[in-house]
C-alpha cells in the first residue's frame, strides 16, 4: 500500500529535484547563452570558409571563429562540473598553480624549476591528504 494514501492523507506534490545551484535559472540562462555563442561562431566559421575559401583574411577569421566556437562548446559541455569545486585537487594547489603560471609567464627560463617543483608539491599534498 502506498504510504501517501494510508490513513486518508492527501498527497502533497513536491517540486522536482534539481542538480543546479540556488540560482538555477541564472545558470541555465548562462549555459544556453554559451551554447548559442558556440553555434553562431561555428556556423560563421563554416560560412566564411565556404564563401571566401583560401583568402588570407578569410582563413584567419574562419580559424579564429572555429577555435573560439569549439572552446565555447567545450565550456557548454563542462558547465555542470564547473559549478562544483574539484574534490581531487588540494585547495592550496590551485593557488600555487596560478603563481607558477605567473612566474613562467614573467620568466620562461624558470619553467625548468617551477613546473617540477609544482609537481613535487602536488605529489606531497596528495600523499598527505590520502593519509589524513
Amino acid at each position: 500500500m502506498n504510504r501517501e494514501f494510508s490513513h486518508g492523507a492527501i498527497p502533497i506534490a513536491t517540486p522536482p529535484h534539481s542538480t543546479s545551484s540556488t540560482n538555477g535559472s541564472l545558470d541555465d540562462w548562462r549555459r544556453r547563452t554559451v551554447l548559442v555563442i558556440s553555434i553562431v561562431l561555428l556556423l560563421a566559421c563554416g560560412i566564411v570558409t565556404w564563401q571566401y575559401g583560401t583568402d588570407g583574411t578569410a582563413r584567419f577569421v574562419a580559424s579564429a571563429t572555429g577555435r573560439v566556437g569549439l572552446v565555447m562548446g567545450a565550456l557548454w559541455l563542462a558547465w555542470p562540473s564547473l559549478r562544483r569545486p574539484a574534490s581531487w585537487l588540494p585547495p592550496g594547489l590551485a593557488v600555487g598553480g596560478v603563481i607558477v603560471l605567473a612566474v613562467v609567464a614573467a620568466q620562461p627560463r624558470l619553467a625548468f624549476v617551477a613546473i617540477p617543483a609544482m609537481g613535487v608539491l602536488f605529489t606531497i599534498a596528495s600523499v598527505v591528504r590520502a593519509f589524513r
